[in-house]
């Protein structure tokens, strides 16, 4: 029996994505992104095409280098909180689900737990939060902090935090605690609300969850770290993956890794939803693909492509002897980068060769150019090969990339028996893990702080 993918798409709230300088391109409507018309209409595409989620990327930094360049070409300097977007998203669509990433470095605890669940409520349980660490140097900047906490430490930090987010969420309200009995005034029974006192190394907490039980309590987790460090997070607290690798030999061996350490963890390796990266030019053939591919990739700024390596990872290529091998490289942030082009590479690869290699695919997963029928057998091989439960969709314009999938790739995969032909209903957690799947399961980590003797 074939396995049914699952379908997200890789937003952001801003200019440029991905291939930076794209938005020159015509047919690119993302300079619209301040209009909540064009985010609706793109929402609504996307449950026309019966997609899972909007996957919406964030971050905290600015360009401290190359700012004239970054403000110039629009890349990663200017964007809006996508968090604000997803209640008129979610007006707009019964079904899509919604996952936004916020930072363990520079929000606070309760802060970050009480919108998830304000999130929760309002879209009816289709809500998933991806959790990031922050790479950036510049975002400490930003918030008036002194020091950067090297990689690791950075994930030993997010292990409390996760802590703390699940006292609140799973721990201070019972589940039969809401009673609202006006006859009696008993809005809820105080007895079953149960105070958090959180006193660890990163974070002190102490008082009641302001919010009632949502119909998921904890959103639906997600995590894209592929650093050992980062996998190891991931198979503890993920239940859903983003993952990009430079093969997909290289992708199938972090999958099976990921299952390995949540089973180590006692946690069902099939609870965790892996996630990979698609790019996708698609047209009814070949040559009009591959035309519509190249006519993108035009529009590409190699200066602001080589300048985002360099805001992700703090390494300017440009600085470096282009003759020389790109090796014993370290950085504390972005390590999923240089990874790529390092450990991951079966040949060792010169600067040069990493410059091109860079400007040609940035920041994208797999990519395919051809008909309907080309992709969905990639797509199909690449799932068999790897194990990879699902795919999100990197767009080079909008809304045009998610049209053409929607209109010719979908009708494909649903007659090979790939995707879903309609919703079930649900949440987003029962979408991905079944009916009745609501609530974190009992092997998952944050399911320990549902007694109140677990939230001091």
């Amino acid at each position: 029996m074939k396995k049914k993918i699952h379908l997200g798409v890789f937003e952001v709230n801003a200019v440029n994505h991905l291939t930076q300088g794209i938005w020159t391109h015509p047919e690119q409507n993302r300079i619209h992104y301040n209009s909540i018309d064009y985010w609706i209409d793109i929402a609504r595409t996307l449950e026309r095409g019966k997609f899972d989620f909007m996957f919406f990327a964030d971050s905290y930094g600015y360009p401290k280098e190359r700012t004239e360049l970054a403000f110039r070409e629009a890349s990663g300097a200017v964007g809006n909180d996508p968090m604000l977007l997803i209640p008129a998203l979610a007006q707009a669509t019964e079904h899509l689900a919604f996952t936004m990433t916020t930072s363990t470095t520079y929000e606070a605890p309760y802060a970050n737990a009480r919108r998830f669940s304000t999130l929760d409520h309002i879209t009816k349980g289709r809500i998933g939060w991806n959790v990031v660490t922050t790479s950036s140097k510049s975002a400490a900047d930003l918030f008036g902090r002194s020091e950067f906490l090297p990689h690791d430490e950075r994930y030993d930090m997010a292990d409390e935090y996760m802590d703390v987010s699940y006292k609140y969420w799973e721990g201070s309200w019972q589940d039969d605690a809401l009673l609202v009995d006006r006859e009696k005034r008993i809005f809820a029974d105080p007895q079953k609300v149960h105070k958090v006192k959180h006193e660890g190394k990163y974070f002190k907490s102490e008082g009641y969850h302001a919010s009632t039980p949502s119909p998921q309590r904890t959103p639906v987790i997600f995590q894209a770290g592929s650093s050992g460090r980062g996998r190891a997070f991931a198979a503890k607290h993920a239940e859903g993956i983003f993952l990009k690798a430079p093969t997909t030999e290289v992708l199938r061996d972090q999958i099976a890794d990921i299952r390995r350490r949540a089973a180590e963890y006692g946690r069902d390796p099939a609870a965790v939803k892996v996630f990979t990266g698609l790019s996708v030019v698609v047209a009814e053939t070949r040559e009009e693909a591959q035309r519509k591919f190249d006519e993108y990739m035009q529009h590409q700024s190699a200066e602001a492509t080589l300048s985002s390596y360099a805001g992700v990872t703090g390494i300017d290529l440009t600085q470096l002897d282009p003759n020389a091998y790109f090796e014993n490289i370290h950085t504390e942030m972005g390590q999923t980068h240089t990874d790529r082009f390092t450990k991951h590479s079966k040949t060792k690869k010169t600067v040069q060769e990493v410059m091109d290699d860079f400007v040609q695919k940035g920041f994208r997963g797999l990519t395919v150019v051809g008909t309907p029928e080309d992709v969905a057998d990639q797509i199909e091989r690449w799932t068999e090969e790897t194990d990879v439960d699902g795919f999100n969709l990197e767009p080079y314009v909008l809304p045009g990339s998610y049209v053409d999938f929607v209109d010719l790739v979908i009708p494909e995969l649903q007659k090979r028996g790939l995707f879903k032909t309609d919703y079930e209903a649900g949440t987003l957690r029962e979408r991905l893990f079944g009916k009745g799947e609501a609530r974190l399961p009992e092997h998952h980590p944050g399911a320990s702080f549902r007694t109140p003797a677990a939230l001091v």
